[in-house]
């Protein structure tokens, strides 16, 4: 391994610039291995928009370009974290020049933020369309969710600004100020969404799973879905509550900044890679035999979006504006309903996410 210095001549940084340093190599470290994780995801995501197609399906181009561009950002920002970090090395040695790197840090700084920000808000956009495709046709719950979205972008572009005057301008902030606009907006849109998803699974469980009589104990898939969905965004609310926390220093100088933006980088890209993969609702993995109460229904299967058959909507039902798209259904409650057609092989539930 590479040595700094002559340990003979003794040692040359006190005790605060050591810890500093060890500080510097752990944090490059995790974002190293979190970013590693979340370009392996975003390929794979990539590669499977691209296989399904993207001609004619605006979706699907859309997730791509999310992907893609998150990708890029997460790039540029480790680049610019290195490039940072090895500037603050030239500052162990006894002669540098601490205007020129002092100006280049700042800069960085402001860099690093911005892109921060915009990572964080890509994600808000894919974490909305989430909870937006599973409350179908709901004008309150999509306006809802829009004003969070548009709050997220408001504090992120208001925080931008702050952080320019600081670095550039010597203007300084309320900590408080800061840290409420930093993570509280993202905190809440998460959470607001999260709840929805966790609104749905509970009706689920209420009101749609009484018509299923499985052979087999467990959960059906589609609450594994919803399950999965509700856990991943508690996980993802509760890393922001410990970056809320460590924003007002509770962890001292070991914050999570340094690699959120990886993490709010994975955690969208993964949903993108499930929907592209056709990881929700689809005949592929979510195939299952069941029985409906009074009458066989042999290979029902939960649909991946654009396929032929019936459809289950989480949303109102046909009786509040829903679009019909088959001859018959059965309404079985408030937010989902059930339409009936009778391809060969089976009942198909189709269900749009």
């Amino acid at each position: 391994m590479p040595v700094f210095r002559d340990l003979v001549s003794g040692p040359g940084l006190d005790g605060r610039d050591i810890y500093h340093l060890k500080l510097l190599i752990l944090q490059l470290a995790a974002a190293a291995v979190t970013y590693g994780i979340l370009l392996l995801v975003g390929l794979l995501s990539s590669y499977s928009l691209i296989h399904r197609g993207l001609g004619g399906n605006r979706a699907r181009q859309l997730l791509l370009m999310i992907t893609v561009t998150m990708l890029l950002l997460s790039t540029a920002h480790l680049a610019l974290y290195v490039v940072g970090v090895l500037l603050q090395l030239q500052a162990l040695a006894a002669e540098y020049d601490n205007h020129i790197i002092t100006v280049t840090l700042r800069r960085l700084n402001f860099t690093e933020t911005f892109l921060r920000r915009l990572m964080y808000f890509l994600s808000d956009v894919v974490v909305v369309w989430r909870a937006w495709a599973i409350w179908t046709n709901n004008r309150m719950v999509h306006a809802a969710l829009a004003v969070c979205l548009f709050g997220t972008g408001a504090t992120s572009l208001t925080l931008a600004v702050f952080n320019y005057n600081t670095q550039f301008k010597h203007i300084e902030y309320e900590t408080l100020e800061q840290n409420f606009l930093g993570t509280f907006g993202l905190l809440v849109t998460n959470f607001f969404a999260t709840l929805l998803i966790s609104w749905k699974f509970w009706y689920y469980r209420r009101n749609i799973k009484v018509y299923f009589s499985r052979t087999d104990r467990g959960n059906t898939k589609t609450e594994g879905v919803l399950i999965l969905l509700m856990e991943s965004g508690a996980l993802y609310c509760t890393f922001w509550v410990l970056l809320m926390l460590g924003d007002f220093g509770y962890f001292g100088d070991f914050g999570f900044e340094w690699f959120q933006p990886y993490i709010s980088g994975l955690y969208p890209t993964l949903i993108i890679f499930m929907v592209s993969r056709q990881m929700m609702f689809s005949e592929e993995v979510v195939g299952l035999k069941a029985r409906a109460p009074g009458r066989s229904l042999p290979n029902m299967e939960f649909m991946a979006s654009g396929a032929t058959g019936s459809t289950m909507k989480f949303g109102r039902g046909f009786d509040g504006g829903a679009t019909q798209t088959s001859p018959s259904s059965t309404v079985v409650g408030p937010g989902l309903a059930i339409v009936n057609t009778r391809p060969i092989g089976g009942m198909r539930l189709h269900a749009e996410l």
